[in-house]
């Protein structure tokens, strides 16, 4: 058994139709097509490959201790990239999403899921990305380097895709759960 699955932030469905057909629009105008295989999210922790049924329910189980949070607004705005190999609607770090990256980190680092140290969290939606070579960066970033872009959305929970074989698809929601619940560390001490 082997099971692909990323954690990450679906933003509301009228929002991911207006970044869907951002996407379509620079697939179609620059010949790029990877990033139309996976769903216009933000990615909160990467791909990882789970081998066993006790594995996934650590895995769950960890994610659902991560899910203490109050909702809180995300603002994405305009356009950024990582040079000449992705291009992105730029996440606004703001602490809550630092946050919420940092209980999912800690929660699943007991896993040992990866062996090598991990980027520095950027938070993004891709927009084009792995097909695209350095000279069809350098045009995507001029054709959108006039544009504006803001939208917000309330972010009350996050969710796991899993990999099919061909595509990613919905597998879990996990809601927020009020921070105020969390049990507490036991104290020798009032």
């Amino acid at each position: 058994m082997e099971n692909l699955f990323l954690v990450c932030l679906i933003p509301p469905a009228h929002l991911v139709e207006e970044i869907d057909e951002l996407r379509k629009f620079i697939s179609e105008e620059f010949n790029v097509h990877q990033s139309l295989k996976r769903p216009a999210h933000i990615t909160l922790y990467e791909p990882v490959k789970l081998t066993s049924e006790t594995q996934e329910e650590t895995f769950f189980r960890a994610l659902q201790d991560a899910a203490y949070s109050a909702p809180f607004e995300q603002i994405l705005t305009n356009f950024g990239s990582f040079p000449e190999h992705t291009f992105y609607i730029n996440v606004v770090q703001n602490n809550d999403i630092m946050v919420l990256k940092s209980q999912i980190d800690d929660a699943l680092r007991p896993m040992h899921l990866f062996e090598k140290n991990r980027p520095k969290f950027t938070p993004h939606v891709t927009l084009a990305f792995r097909d695209v070579q350095p000279p069809v960066c350098r045009a995507i970033v001029a054709a959108f380097k006039d544009r504006k872009f803001k939208r917000s959305f309330v972010v009350s929970g996050f969710s796991v895709y899993k990999h099919n074989g061909k595509i990613w698809q919905p597998y879990q929601e996990i809601p927020f759960k009020s921070p105020a619940d969390k049990a507490k560390p036991l104290s020798l001490f009032p």
